[in-house]
């Protein structure tokens, strides 16, 4: 069994402000920024980028991905990495974004169409340096190697598993949460807690997922609710 997680993850109220401490260690120099426009309109993005300010770090931002990202939402991503020169992704959001960093990443060291990295580990070399801050708390995309991209042409969910797309940094600031609407805190509530339910029942579970799970779920209950 391989267990994989990132190398630093920040966890906490206010850990945001450490990410000024860890992200030189990546000896990057500018970021595209990858969200969408309601985590830009209401001052999340905006957060994250005055940390990247403080340590001298340039930065983009491509904010049009949508719900369930698109094949054309990976390609518009991917023109502004190639045409800014950055040279990591910094993805902001739920599972929408994290997904589409991790692709837009990977095909800036792979090449080729994203349609052909559906299925497990087809890539062949490392995605460009991840950092990736959560704004729910449902669907850990922040913090795995999988990632959904649907293709408009054929209205197919493609599933890609890739141990080339694990983040370097993640961050799980819940401040960050608190601007989301009362509907979306609860729907990524369930989302979090069905996941658990499944890493639990799961024929691949370990002991560090079961202790992490049953964890998970306990504190759901606890306090969702509130």
């Amino acid at each position: 069994m391989v267990y994989r997680i990132p190398a630093v993850n920040l966890v906490g109220r206010g850990c945001l402000a450490q990410l000024k401490d860890e992200i030189g260690t990546l000896g990057c120099k500018k970021a595209l920024v990858v969200s969408d426009k309601f985590l830009t309109e209401n001052g999340v993005v905006e957060k994250v980028t005055k940390v990247l300010d403080q340590v001298g770090i340039e930065h983009t931002l491509y904010n049009d991905v949508k719900q369930n990202p698109s094949v054309a939402n990976v390609e518009g991503g991917l023109e502004v990495l190639k045409k800014e020169n950055c040279d990591f992704i910094v993805s902001i959001g739920g599972g929408s974004p994290q997904d589409c960093g991790k692709a837009i990443s990977v095909l800036a060291t792979n090449g080729g169409k994203i349609t052909d990295y559906e299925g497990v580990n087809k890539s062949q070399k490392k995605c460009l340096p991840i950092v990736a801050i959560a704004t729910t708390a449902g669907t850990s995309a922040e913090v795995t190697i999988n990632y959904v991209i649907t293709d408009e042409e054929t209205h197919i969910k493609m599933i890609m598993v890739d141990r080339n797309t694990l983040a370097s940094i993640t961050v799980n600031d819940p401040e960050l949460m608190l601007s989301k609407p009362a509907g979306l805190t609860a729907a990524t509530g369930m989302d979090a807690l069905t996941h658990a339910m499944e890493a639990v029942v799961a024929n691949g579970a370990i002991d560090v997922t079961d202790a992490t799970a049953l964890y998970a779920i306990k504190q759901i209950f606890e306090y969702l609710p509130r």
